[in-house]
């Protein structure tokens, strides 16, 4: 299947924990770089065709014969040469949006640990309050239970002595 700079534009790469997937875009590049090679054959091929169709047919006395393969070869040249450059450039620019991702995905998990640590802290320090409170209220009921055993035993003690003082009375 032959790529077209629409594919090439259009080509989405799957997005991995740290950035693209190296084996889809080495693909890629491998396919593009066959595409290239089968064109650069083809256009030199041409270029010869074209040199020795020149060669074969009379040139004009007035006008010298034309460079015409020497011309096209430093076209294409400069072509695949801003072809590089600029495939070069996208690789930068993709590698850059990685790395990007990257540390935006690192900054991301920071703010929900550092959250998630505060929200600890927090449940924490609201569960020892609590403790703390629950601790002081213990120790009101055992503080309130042990005054009311003394009055009740003072309370019978007292009674006792009634009883006993009115068994004397009586007896």
């Amino acid at each position: 299947m032959a790529i077209t700079v629409k594919d090439i534009r259009e080509k989405d790469f799957t997005k991995q924990v740290r950035g693209y997937s190296v084996d889809e875009v080495d693909d890629f590049l491998d396919e593009i770089a066959s595409q290239m090679e089968m064109l650069i054959r083809e256009n030199r091929a041409l270029n010869l065709k074209l040199s020795e169709q020149s060669a074969a047919a009379p040139a004009p006395a007035a006008e010298p014969a034309p460079a015409a393969p020497a011309e096209p070869a430093r076209d294409d040249t400069a072509y695949f040469r801003n072809l590089e450059t600029t495939l070069r450039d996208t690789l930068v620019s993709a590698n850059r949006v990685a790395e990007d991702t990257v540390n935006e995905a690192k900054k991301k998990a920071e703010a929900l640990v550092a959250e998630a640590q505060e929200q600890a802290e927090s449940i924490v320090a609201d569960a020892k309050a609590e403790g703390s409170q629950l601790q002081a209220e213990n120790d009101l009921l055992r503080s309130s239970m042990a005054s009311y055993r003394e009055n009740f035993l003072r309370i019978v003690k007292e009674q006792l002595g009634v009883l006993k003082a009115d068994e004397s009375i009586l007896g």
